[in-house]
């Protein structure tokens, strides 16, 4: 019976997404069906983080937060036309920057180098030499033209327990992962070291210090409008930081943005996190 729910609610998810209406104060948030914990739970338990941060943020502001669960792919797809309106935690994408628009959800992140324990520690990403594995339709299908030392393998649904064994078999050599769900990995595990059971944790390949995590906003959603940026400076790389558009401060997605920097400044989001992490 639990199974047959679950094929259910996956049938439901995959035959559409409803957009909400003009007048609906309801703000959609879109995650793929797998779980990511303590982020969020699988689709039939959204609980975690990720629900609790911004179903706040967003009573801040007098909206509902309303959650979808479908495929990666299909989720992208309902970004680009404007019927879900967030990814909660999106690490920038040339090809994705088309449809979403980056904004500080309030956490801070930091992506780490995972390997097994026999490659010699990595402090830069440009030392990196092999196959780097990526679930389907992730970012980083774009990291071997940054890096032209790796190439890509695409696996299935990844959790880390999954990538570990694909890593023990050879699947490949690197896996790219944010640093809070190493962490609750090792917690989970109750692991004194990564060692413990062969594998190594770069911890500077990719960044040195903790980052602002960034959601992606869909620049078609009906929540949002932008303008031009008129300090865009077109001989440099599109990045987060040298972005077309600006956001208007007049849209909800702007103030969903100030609603969860405000719930940062005043430690609320701090909180939320240690009550997940610690």
């Amino acid at each position: 019976m639990r199974d047959l729910f679950r094929i259910s609610v996956l049938i439901v998810c995959l035959v559409f997404v409803v957009p909400a209406s003009a007048n609906d104060k309801t703000i959609i948030m879109g995650y793929k069906a797998i779980a990511k914990q303590p982020l969020i739970g699988d689709a039939e338990n959204n609980a975690g983080l990720y629900k609790d941060l911004f179903s706040q943020a967003a009573a801040k502001i007098g909206y509902q937060l309303k959650i979808v669960r479908i495929p990666k792919k299909r989720l992208h797809f309902e970004l680009a036309q404007g019927n879900v309106d967030f990814y909660p935690g999106s690490s920038f994408s040339q090809k994705r920057a088309d449809y979403l628009y980056y904004l500080p959800n309030g956490l801070q992140t930091k992506e780490v180098l995972v390997s097994l324990l026999e490659q010699p520690e990595i402090t830069d990403m440009n030392a990196a030499k092999g196959t780097l594995i990526v679930e389907l339709g992730s970012s980083k299908l774009e990291w071997d033209q940054l890096y032209p030392s790796i190439n890509i393998v695409q696996l299935g649904k990844l959790s880390l327990d999954t990538v570990i064994k694909g890593l023990k078999a050879r699947r490949g050599d690197f896996y790219i992962a944010d640093i809070e769900i190493v962490d609750h990995y090792k917690k989970q595990h109750q692991l004194n070291s990564y060692a413990d059971i062969g594998i190594r944790i770069h911890y500077q390949a990719i960044n040195k210090q903790f980052i602002p995590m960034n959601m992606g906003f869909s620049r078609r959603s009906r929540l949002f409008s932008e303008q031009p940026n008129h300090a865009f400076d077109p001989e440099k790389r599109v990045s987060i930081d040298n972005f077309t558009t600006v956001v208007e401060k007049r849209s909800v997605a702007y103030q969903f943005h100030q609603a969860l920097e405000e719930m940062r400044k005043q430690g609320e989001t701090q909180k939320l996190y240690e009550k997940y992490f610690k």
